[in-house]
């Protein structure tokens, strides 16, 4: 087995883990925010101590399922050395697939044995967090080649991580995190679905029906808008209606970003694709910025 550790740790797509790791940030910014603010008794004690090892289960979870997905793309004919994009050591022969599995469920078991250290200290909820995350992003390659694939990075890396972050951190289930969840996990239903766009002539052809593929391209660029605009509009109404405070606004100083991408995405024909072939990644910078700053308002806003 190829022991360098560069190469496995390329080989888990590690510029991906901005999408697990940036709605663990967002929730403990709130948590922090409610526990100085005196919001619901949950969070006037939260166990801050489990905080960094929330970020290694979630990577690692991250980790092992961005293997799996490789995995099963390249083993269904959805990735090969024509595809746009990335392409993973598998496609490239570097590795076999043997190899390839060993190491990927191998991080998936060191993130569940994570996981069930967590639920010693917050709750048995988190087990079924955990493992609702954990089945639907193995069987993610099947979810997304029936159009289901952008909705379900919205329930993990908006709906589980939040709520399972929040929870461990109060042992407490909570509606606001499932608000919290909304924002940040259009954005980043957002990069998967630039993603499934510029792919949506490749996908087809190998017998893969996104959601891009089947509303059309027409159609996708305006779900790829509603899913980015949604994102603000989200904040701002969360804002209204008191669930943020009001230094959230903050999340505007990357509308720009946001409008720029979106435009981007408007260019493009079936004819030439070529404008977005980047779009997942300027969307994934999109993501981090508009979470960081999101929660940059939040903690600040404890402070005042």
């Amino acid at each position: 087995m190829n022991l360098n550790p560069i190469f496995w740790l390329k080989a888990t797509r590690p510029w991906s883990f901005p999408a697990s790791i940036m709605p663990v940030v967002l929730t403990a910014a709130y948590v922090f925010y409610a526990q100085q603010m005196g919001r619901g008794e949950a969070c006037l004690a939260p166990t801050w101590w489990l905080l960094p090892f929330i970020f290694i289960a979630v990577v690692a979870y991250h980790a092992g399922l961005n293997m799996v997905s490789d995995f099963y793309d390249f083993k269904n004919g959805v990735d090969h050395k024509d595809s746009l994009g990335y392409k993973s050591p598998l496609v490239k022969g570097e590795v076999s697939e043997k190899k390839w599995k060993t190491v990927a469920f191998g991080i998936l078991g060191f993130g569940t044995i994570l996981g069930c250290f967590l639920a010693i200290f917050s709750g048995w909820h988190l087990l079924w967090i955990g493992g609702i995350g954990l089945i639907a992003g193995y069987f993610y390659h099947i979810f997304k080649k029936y159009t289901l694939g952008d909705l379900l990075i919205f329930v993990i890396f908006g709906v589980l991580i939040v709520q399972g972050t929040f929870y461990v951190l109060t042992s407490e289930l909570s509606v606001i995190a499932l608000y919290l969840s909304i924002p940040v996990g259009l954005i980043t239903s957002a990069i998967l679905h630039a993603n499934y766009t510029r792919d949506i002539v490749h996908d087809l052809q190998s017998g893969v029906k996104t959601q891009a593929g089947m509303v059309g391209l027409r159609n996708a660029k305006i779900e790829y808008a509603v899913l980015v605009f949604g994102g603000y509009l989200a904040v701002v109404l969360l804002v209204v209606f008191n669930v943020l405070p009001y230094l959230s606004l903050l999340v505007l100083l990357t509308f720009p970003i946001g409008l720029k991408n979106v435009k981007t995405m408007f260019k493009v024909s079936k004819e030439n694709l070529e404008p977005i072939l980047s779009l997942d990644e300027a969307t994934a910078k999109l993501q981090l910025a508009f979470t960081g700053l999101l929660s940059l308002g939040i903690f600040v806003q404890s402070l005042i």
